[in-house]
Formats: C-alpha cells, structure tokens, sequence
C-alpha cells in the first residue's frame, strides 16, 4: 500500500464519523485504530505530529514583510507547489482569505508532508486545516463550509 501522511490522515477524518461512541479517547487508542486499518507506524506517528503542529505556537511562522514586496517560491517550495498551487495562495493572499502569516504556515505544512502525489485539492485541505487552527483567522470557517468529509479528497465549492 503506498501511502503517505496525508493518507492517514483523509483515513481518519473520512471514518472520523463512523466510529460515533466507539472513538479512542487517546493517541494510542487511535494509533491503534489506524495500525489496524493497515497504515505503518511512521505515518501514523507523522500525521499524529503533522496535526499537532498546527496548533503549536512555537512553531508559528514570523512574517516580516513590506506591502510592496513579491513572495518568491524558493526551489524546494517550487518542488512540492506547482504553479496552480503557488496561484492559489497567492490569490488567497491577495483577497484577505490568508494572511501573510497563514500563507507561511501552510507552505511549513506543506513541505513537511513531503508529498509525491501534491495538488490543487490537497492544498485546499492543508489550507483548511491551517485556518481552523488559527482562530484569529476570522474567513477560517467560511472554508470549512465546503469541506467534503466524506467523499475522499476535499472538494470545495
């Protein structure tokens, strides 16, 4: 099974919930709901990690910038971004969804996910996940709205 971090974890939000009562209270509890679903004990540690780091401040991205300055995608970010994705963020940017702040969070989250199969759709999931973990981003649930939880890959509308 190739599978990845984002793998596990559209497994774990698409049966998210079906498990209703019978959810894990713990990180081991859903360790082991996952190893039984077959997934290897390295991702499932990555993704566990990967959710985590959403909300750690520490880990929190400074943005110094001027209003007339150009974001220019280095060459790893250019690898994991193709060109649809850096549009994306930019328009997102550019129309107040995300700020500069955010921007820099998501392409953290993204270079972290080291993901060979990366598109358009699976940004727009990183996105997501970013801005529910940044209450003071205030369009956060305006994108939650057209999360598809449970037809596989989000799809927003």
């Amino acid at each position: 099974m190739k599978e990845n971090t984002l793998d596990v974890l559209f497994y774990l939000f698409d049966n998210y919930p079906e498990m209703g009562e019978n959810l894990p209270e713990d990180r081991a509890s859903m360790h082991g709901y996952l190893q039984d679903a077959g997934f290897l004990n390295s991702e499932i540690t990555r993704a566990f990690d990967w959710l985590e780091s959403l909300g750690d401040e520490a880990a929190r991205v400074e943005v110094t910038y001027r209003m007339s300055a150009t974001r220019v995608f280095s060459r790893e970010e250019q690898h994991w971004l193709d060109a649809n994705c850096q549009g994306y963020l930019m328009f997102l940017e550019q129309a107040g969804v995300v700020s500069p702040e955010a921007r820099e969070q998501i392409i953290d989250r993204v270079l972290e996910l080291k993901d060979e199969d990366f598109s358009l759709d699976r940004l727009k999931w990183v996105v997501l996940m970013v801005l529910i973990n940044r209450p003071e981003e205030e369009n956060s649930f305006f994108w939650a709205e057209g999360l598809d939880m449970y037809g596989g890959v989000p799809v927003f509308h």
